[in-house]
């Protein structure tokens, strides 16, 4: 590691690829502590961005996480329960210093690569067009493995007299046999190598050998992966070319979502259900190459997705999709037209994206209906006055008494985001993601300011829908009133960070999944069944309300985050808080009985409700 790539790590820099400029967290893992690491010299994650701005939260947020690890395997190492995993094994088969006259780290590998090679033989790949040289053999096909560890002498003639000197060109065969045929044809080619790592190390005997091969095949599918352009790259010198075309028949889906991901750089949610789309049609299909997907393929799948319930216990959603299939085929109410477009249609996005680049000469994902799917959004009304009071009259709003401190999401959370959203328009993510920091004063103005970074360096992530939804939003003074601020204080006090501590990110970094399916339940159960009233609705209903007092539009876009309607109307389009919390303060909410809401929280003491 050089002396500049060092002091950015020890500065607490994201590090720069230099060859595509992509920002990486990277820190060195003490030895003693690499067991709970999985063996790894270096932690190194990419921070999805070339922007050194832009890394900056999520180094801060990787680096947080390292040194949260790092402590627990310092705890775990003083208590004597820090032990190595498969994976630490294996990285050390891979560089650990030679004993004796044995072999590097480096050259272990390149023998277990060899290993592979006579143990899946001289083949050529079914029906693919081969890439591949000719299969070498040789005298690597009959080898005493253990002599050849042992002996770095008889090593390099082993390389010289079946690799031709290039010992880069060991793994040919396995890649041939590992990509190209079923896991039954190559799974017991690892045998022979797990067995001979585990007797490498005293540690590996607490470990079964598919233990090993398991953690094994992840380190060779990483030095010699699947990816056909990148063997193309690495053969090339020995091999030219057959053709210049684009076409890559041998992509496997796997492969094809990770290129999609590098060229599209989706967001973090559409990602997520991307991948698990793939994962499910994998299970589903046995991961054929996208030549091989065809349209009845993808209708097979569809027609299997179509016999997933609406929803499943969280545990079941674990499962393998076939798995999923299995225990809830039966169930009903089956899963709405617009989720089964949402799986089958990530699958068409890729294949779409595949022939786009000129990968595979036909579209397969195209023309796949769904049976009841339109693309017409369904149809969202606003709150009328009375149904706002109703709202408003629930016992939520108005018996703190009996508010639920125990449930993943306190009652007084739902309180506090009911409030805020009905006096400012905000969207519910856009509360739910409120850090106390935001929370700003301006003389005798409360605001909120919503934007999507962090004064703190390890403050959590924010984001919003557009760049227009960064704005400062006053906090109405029915709000500070109710207490709003003694919530706040009590926060702080307690040592939070968060305006909604009990709303935690999910996989792909939303706050609010839980808490929107624990509004709408409410507004279901206590104002109506009227599926097109929805908590979205209190936004409609803001800004209904917001014409009706007469506000302009330059000032109901800055409360409510909406682009302004045409370029000209950009400029001066930002109106000091003072002249916002003004007209806010304009907006009729008497049809909602405040004291009645006030009457239900007097008695509320934040501190000792918060800290249960």
């Amino acid at each position: 590691m050089g002396t500049e790539r060092r002091e950015k790590e020890l500065d607490g820099l994201p590090f720069a690829d230099p060859r595509t400029g992509q920002l990486y967290f990277r820190r060195a893992v003490p030895e003693a502590l690499r067991a709970a690491f999985d063996g790894k010299a270096v932690v190194k994650v990419t921070l999805g961005t070339k922007d050194p701005a832009a890394a900056k939260i999520g180094f801060a947020r990787e680096n947080a996480a390292f040194e949260t690890k790092l402590a627990d395997a310092r705890r775990r190492m003083a208590e004597g329960t820090l032990v190595p995993t498969p994976a630490a094994l294996v990285r050390r088969w891979c560089e650990a210093p030679p004993t004796g006259g044995g072999l590097t780290g480096p050259q272990r590998l390149a023998m277990t690569f060899m290993e592979l090679d006579a143990a899946a033989g001289s083949r050529q790949s079914s029906d693919v067009d081969d890439i591949y040289p000719p299969a070498i053999m040789g005298p690597a096909s009959n080898t005493d493995w253990d002599l050849v560890l042992g002996d770095r002498t008889r090593f390099e003639r082993l390389v010289a007299e079946s690799y031709g000197g290039d010992v880069e060109q060991a793994g040919t065969n396995w890649i041939r046999l590992r990509w190209h045929h079923a896991e039954r044809a190559w799974r017991r080619c690892l045998d022979g190598p797990a067995a001979r790592l585990r007797a490498f190390d005293p540690s590996g005997e607490r470990f079964s050998d598919d233990d090993v091969a398991k953690a094994l095949l992840d380190v060779v599918d990483e030095k010699r992966c699947g990816d056909e352009e990148a063997n193309r790259a690495r053969l090339s010198r020995h091999r030219p070319r057959a053709t210049n075309s684009r076409l890559r028949p041998n992509l496997r889906l796997k492969a094809l979502f990770r290129e999609w991901k590098e060229g599209n750089e989706p967001r973090p949610q559409t990602a997520g259900e991307y991948e698990a789309a793939v994962d499910d049609f994998i299970d589903f299909a046995g991961d054929p190459t996208i030549s091989m997907i065809d349209a009845d393929m993808l209708y097979d799948y569809r027609d299997e997705a179509a016999k997933l319930p609406a929803s499943m216990p969280r545990a079941d959603r674990a499962l393998t999709f076939t798995a999923r299939v299995a225990k809830h085929g039966d169930a009903n109410p089956k899963c709405a037209p617009p989720t089964l477009k949402k799986r089958v249609g990530a699958l068409q996005a890729l294949l779409t994206y595949a022939f786009q680049q000129r990968w595979t000469s036909i579209n397969t994902g195209s023309g796949i209906r769904i049976v009841g799917y339109t693309k017409k959004r369904r149809n969202r009304r606003s709150f009328e006055d009375h149904e706002l009071a109703t709202l408003c009259a629930s016992p939520i709003f108005v018996d703190a008494a009996a508010w639920n401190t125990t449930s993943r999401i306190g009652d007084a959370t739902v309180f506090w985001i009911f409030l805020l959203s009905i006096t400012t328009g905000a969207r519910l993510e856009e509360v739910g993601q409120v850090a106390l920091a935001d929370v700003r004063r301006d003389g005798d103005i409360v605001y909120l300011d919503i934007d999507e970074y962090a004064d703190e360096q390890d403050a959590d992530d924010k984001s919003v829908k557009t760049e227009d939804s960064i704005r400062l939003v006053p906090v109405h003074e029915k709000l500070v009133e109710l207490g709003f601020l003694d919530y706040v204080d009590a926060l702080a006090a307690l040592g939070q960070t968060q305006l909604f501590p009990d709303l935690k990110e999910n996989s792909v970094g939303k706050r609010t999944k839980e808490a929107s399916q624990k509004v709408n339940r409410i507004i279901d159960r206590h104002v109506s069944g009227d599926r097109r009233l929805v908590f979205h609705s209190l936004r409609h209903a803001f800004k209904a309300k917001g014409n009706d007092a007469g506000l302009n539009d330059r000032t109901l876009d800055q409360i409510c985050g909406h682009a302004p309607v045409s370029t000209g109307s950009r400029y001066g389009s930002e109106p000091r808080i003072r002249t916002i919390h003004r007209e806010l303060h304009q907006i009729d909410f008497t049809c909602i009985d405040w004291d009645r809401i006030a009457d239900g929280v007097r008695k509320v003491r934040w501190n000792t409700l918060l800290s249960k």
